[in-house]
């Protein structure tokens, strides 16, 4: 027997070992007998084969994501830097100059006096930013429209969606959920969160859902929006509208006695508000640069201590938000010690801490509005400038203290993962219950029982001892198979199983043709192993170019492919490599040993 054939069996023999020990881990913990393992063995084979959402249960969940409003986000930064760049470089700012945004990509720049216009050129829009171009100018009002650029308004919106999918991918990890799909389709992200228990779904659902867009937009209290015609609108039309009540708001300036009013609307349901809003004429409707904001909290008494009943009020607020949540670098949860409630603090960074103070120092007796998710979590009076860059946001409503405190964290946890870029909106939601899982993988199972049997009994029959080395070969194929995927800690889930099988009907495969061709070596009298040299050799480049193709074939759905296609699309590649592998190499090994010193024609194939 040469030396080389020894070392070659060596070697199949010590990878059949390390595939076994790598697999163990896997199998232990399908069957319940994780237990029964050695602490020593747990710690150094660590990875196992993952079950994916269709086998042990979770949460599919499809998000679209609103783009338009993260461009939105971005024209409010474009205003914020240009309304710096005039003050330092031109030396004009607030009042004398009023930037706004108007829908989500035109920026208006409106100046006091019509010449200073003139100081809006071009040199000074390539310092702020290039993606803003001049749409029109009005000399008359000193009146300029600004637009992003088309190019790099599709650039937001795909970079929207993808970091979307990190934001969110960040959010899951902390959920401690074993490979997470997370993935880009089209203008949509696809979440799939196997092994989620039914009980953790909706607090799940909320965190992952929670866009944490922090704005921080001034409340425009006294406009003649409000105080004449939304007024007098709403006095005619309020008994159309259940419980909608129009409110006065008062205040006093607290440096220089100045006194602020105010009119909102009131209503024990936000609904009755926006219903109102939005039924109001064209002619009605708040302009461009300004929109309505809605507050719920908890109606209080006349001493002011706050009754179980909630109720909805409306801001008249500036459209364009002048502090974001992207300059927030830090939040913890703290409570109030008057109220008791749970409130969340935030820190600003050095720019977020200037935008802050300036923003507070220009609106001094004005309220601010400090809004998360488009809903008005509080609109405090600012009373003096404040520097620092501190803020904090309350959390009202009547909700438990326990269930107000998960709140507060959650809220802490989306908010130092970053924000997402745009809102989402749920389009389906799919919920797999351990049940169901547990009954797929029986199938699963008995399927790949009953076929792997008929396959071994068609090649023991037709093919004899030959028959039982493809056998033993496929064996070793499946494992090879299952261990390649434990040490890539790999998500098997049911199309997975399904390229599995197809593995199997490959390797028959490879073998037949092999088989055959040794036949016909026979036939035309070469010995045994001759025979068996020419079949292999013979055959090699056939079985080589099948397994190819379809290789190709696994590498394209795994590129283009998500979830479950992927997860068959690496099975399929991985028994295609271990495939080869066994019905070339490790086959032709064994019928090394079964033809060795027979000079006859001898062969049980």
């Amino acid at each position: 027997m040469e030396r080389s054939f020894i070392y070659r069996i060596l070697l199949y023999l010590v990878i059949t070992a390390a595939a076994a020990v790598i697999l163990t881990p896997s199998v232990a913990t399908w069957y319940g007998k994780d237990g029964a393992l050695p602490p020593w063995f747990k710690n150094a084979v660590q990875r196992k084969i993952l079950l994916g959402l269709d086998l042990q249960g979770g949460l599919h969940m499809v998000y679209s994501v609103d783009v338009d409003r993260a461009v939105g986000h971005k024209a409010d930064r474009l205003a914020s830097d240009l309304e710096e760049r005039l003050a330092k470089d031109r030396k004009i700012s607030p009042p004398n100059v009023i930037i706004s945004r108007v829908g989500n990509d035109e920026i208006d720049v409106a100046f006091k006096a019509p010449d200073d216009a003139k100081k809006l050129d071009r040199a000074l829009l390539n310092k702020v930013r290039r993606e803003l171009v001049e749409e029109s100018r009005d000399k008359a009002t000193g009146l300029v429209r600004l637009r992003i650029n088309t190019d790099l308004v599709d650039e937001m919106r795909d970079y929207a969606i993808r970091q979307g999918v990190d934001t969110i991918r960040n959010r899951v990890d902390q959920l401690a959920v074993s490979e997470p799909t997370i993935v880009k389709k089209g203008t949509d992200i696809i979440v799939e969160l196997p092994g989620l228990k039914i009980d953790d779904f909706e607090r799940v659902k909320r965190l992952i859902g929670q866009t944490a867009q922090l704005e921080f937009k001034i409340v425009d209290d006294g406009s003649d929006y409000m105080t004449k015609k939304i007024l007098g609108v709403a006095q005619v039309k309020k008994d159309g509208y259940p419980g909608l009540e129009v409110q006065h708001d008062g205040w006093t300036q607290k440096d220089n006695g100045t006194p602020h009013g105010d009119v909102f609307l009131k209503a024990k349901d936000c609904k009755t508000i926006q219903k109102f809003f939005t039924e109001l004429g064209t002619e009605d409707q708040p302009p461009g640069d300004h929109e309505i904001g809605y507050e719920e909290d908890l109606e209080r008494d006349d001493d002011g201590r706050p009754t179980a009943n909630k109720v909805c009020r409306s801001y008249y607020l500036y459209r364009r938000a002048q502090l974001t949540g992207e300059y927030v670098t830090d939040s913890d949860v703290n409570r109030d010690p008057q109220t008791l409630s749970f409130e969340v603090s935030l820190t600003f960074d050095h720019r977020g801490a200037d935008i802050f103070e300036q923003l507070s120092g220009q609106n001094v007796g004005r309220k601010m509005a400090i809004i998360l998710d488009d809903k008005v979590k509080s609109a405090p009076v600012l009373e003096s400038k404040i520097g620092g860059g501190r803020a904090r946001i309350t959390l009202g409503g009547a909700a438990s203290q326990e269930t107000q405190y998960e709140e507060a964290k959650d809220l802490v946890s989306v908010l130092k993962t970053g924000a997402l870029p745009a809102p989402l909106e749920k389009k389906s939601e799919t919920q797999v219950g351990a049940t169901l899982g547990q009954d797929a993988v029986d199938k699963a199972k008995l399927s790949m029982i009953v076929g792997s049997l008929l396959v071994i009994v068609f090649m023991l029959v037709y093919y004899r001892a030959s028959g039982l080395i493809a056998n033993i070969a496929m064996g070793l194929n499946i494992l090879y198979q299952l261990a390649i995927l434990a040490m890539l800690q790999a998500t098997l889930t049911l199309p997975g199983i399904a390229g599995v099988v197809l593995t199997v009907g490959m390797a028959v495969d490879a073998n037949i043709i092999i088989y055959e061709r040794i036949r016909e070596e026979l036939r035309g009298g070469k010995t045994a192993r001759g025979s068996v040299e020419a079949g292999f050799g013979r055959a090699f480049w056939t079985v080589f170019d099948a397994h190819v193709t379809n290789l190709v074939a696994g590498i394209v759905l795994y590129s283009y492919g998500t979830g479950p296609i992927r997860g068959f699309a690496v099975t399929l590649i991985v028994g295609i490599v271990c495939n080869l592998f066994t019905s070339v190499w490790v086959s032709r090994a064994m019928f090394d040993w079964m033809v060795e010193g027979k000079k006859s024609q001898a062969l049980s194939i």
